[in-house]
């Protein structure tokens, strides 16, 4: 248990911030709704000041020309203005007594030019000098809902348990949005940049030791430091789930990475070693990524790999079972008893009682013609359905649960494979079956796939909101979840006392 606060605290609880560059333009600039717009909706508790030459105001707020004419204290600094003015902010920030000054703006290493290279070693000798510590340059910030630092107007307000670090603004910004979109929510999240001073090995140590931060994410792609970074990322993974996302994997990644962030990539070899070593698990993509995250978060770790697949469709089932049996998770065969229980519930007409189950005759749907009292004519066919409710779901899982050697269950809804119209269904099945299946005591994980058209991208969204009011583990599509099951499998297996037992409770 931590005793003592990271080092890093105050620097995501500043009490005071001014932004540098802000426009006093009527019409202000997209950057106003950035820096001061995002911490105000947040609920930052302390004052901010706009610093602009021009001074003015924008809205209620008085533009100061210098941040030596700001009346009161500054701990925190946004510089938005061109690269080669910074030198004479940072001069002012030191007079002030600022803790730290994140850099927005870009035009540094980062561009591969020697004068910008020199430009950046510049801004870092003197903060250290003065004793304030640099966050980018290039980068978005600081985006913690508990303290009101904020970037972006649509994120969350409530905070979370996942920690992020990212050296790219927009896939800080992209993955925050991919995971709030699922329900999940974060402590704090910092888009770092360049590195040139606080970088990926400072933050993991941060997240590592912050009370708030169950698990960590990390968006990287570039090490500063090499030798060191293993050893946190080391201290971190064997104390916490570590999800690494390492951008510019490939050859022409490498060379992208070196244009972005000015960040030495390395290789992809020493890169999958370093992840490997430590325990942490490596992701290829942000959707991966969330999905990893949902899994740690509201699954229960299966005990092993045979699993039980519920869908509707025959075909989707099929497609389901070589997703999962790629990556290792069976579908064993249904014991007798099982299946005899299963012959009681589910009629064989139209049904696949093996494993994958096609439960769709569980659902007794009726088609019916109805006359137009008009033309007497035959209207379109309407569907009238009619659900078994929750017991008949709840005998169906009582043998689930009662399957010798099963350990996790997956529920799937194809939502465009069926004739009937999607909007016409699935309230009146999908949502009873989540009702029902919440209760399960197996490890359990719902996924949504095959959408194809607007209606049923609609109805989707409607579900998702379901399963995130029941606290549901829920997936957008049956490869991204199997390949999430496997690493929570996997990772469980091997590392079963990193796992947050208190998560599922708690969040």
């Amino acid at each position: 248990m931590m005793t003592s606060e990271p080092e890093l605290e105050y620097f995501f609880h500043p009490r005071s911030m001014a932004v540098a560059g802000l426009s006093p333009d009527p019409y202000g600039t997209w950057l106003n709704s950035v820096y001061l717009e995002s911490p105000r909706r947040m609920g930052f508790p302390g004052p901010i000041y706009p610093i602009n030459p021009k001074g003015g105001r924008i809205g209620d707020l008085m533009v100061y020309p210098t941040l030596r004419d700001v009346p009161g204290d500054v701990d925190y600094v946004v510089s938005c203005i061109p690269a080669n003015h910074t030198p004479e902010l940072l001069e002012q920030c030191a007079r002030k007594g600022v803790r730290t000054v994140q850099f927005y703006s870009a035009g540094f290493a980062e561009t591969g030019e020697p004068d910008r290279i020199d430009l950046q070693r510049e801004i870092v000798t003197m903060a250290r000098i003065s004793g304030i510590r640099l966050l980018g340059p290039n980068c978005m910030g600081i985006y913690s809902p508990a303290s009101g630092m904020n970037f972006a107007v649509d994120f969350p307000r409530e905070p979370g348990p996942i920690g992020l670090l990212c050296q790219s603004g927009g896939n800080t910004s992209y993955i925050v949005r991919s995971a709030a979109a699922r329900g999940l929510r974060f402590s704090k999240a910092v888009s770092y940049g360049n590195a040139c001073d606080i970088n990926e090995c400072d933050l993991l140590q941060y997240f590592t030791e912050d009370a708030d931060t169950r698990i960590i994410a990390a968006y990287i792609e570039g090490a500063t430091e090499g030798r060191r970074l293993a050893e946190v990322l080391n201290r971190a993974a064997a104390t916490k789930p570590v999800v690494i996302f390492k951008g510019g994997y490939t050859a022409g990644g490498v060379r992208a990475t070196a244009s972005h962030t000015a960040s030495l990539a390395g290789s992809d070899r020493t890169w999958d070693a370093l992840i490997k070593q430590a325990g942490a698990i490596r992701v290829y993509s942000v959707e991966e990524m969330t999905d990893v995250l949902m899994a740690l978060l509201r699954m229960r770790a299966p005990k092993g790999w045979n699993a039980c697949a519920v869908g509707i469709g025959g075909g989707a089932s099929v497609l389901a079972t070589d997703e999962l049996n790629q990556v290792g998770i069976k579908l064993p065969p249904l014991p007798r008893d099982t299946l005899n229980g299963m012959k009681q519930l589910i009629p064989l007409a139209g049904s696949m009682l093996r494993n994958p189950i096609d439960a769709f005759p569980l659902v007794g749907v009726l088609l019916s013609r109805s006359t137009s009292e008009q033309t007497g004519a035959d209207s379109p066919l309407t569907s009238r359905i009619v659900v078994r409710g929750d017991r008949g779901w709840g005998d169906f899982i009582g043998l689930l649960e009662d399957w010798p050697g099963l350990d996790m269950v997956l529920f799937h809804f194809a939502f465009d494979t069926p004739p009937i119209p999607v909007g016409d269904w699935v309230a009146a099945t999908v949502e009873p079956t989540l009702s029902a299946i919440r209760f399960c005591r197996l490890p359990l994980a719902v996924v949504f796939h095959s959408i194809a058209t607007e209606a049923g991208w609609r109805v989707s969204l409607k579900t998702q909101d379901v399963c995130r009011t029941y606290g549901l583990p829920y997936f957008v599509s049956m490869r991204g979840a199997a390949q999430a099951i496997q690493r929570l499998t996997d990772f469980s297996t091997t590392y079963p006392d990193r796992i947050d037992k208190s998560a599922l409770s708690s969040y």
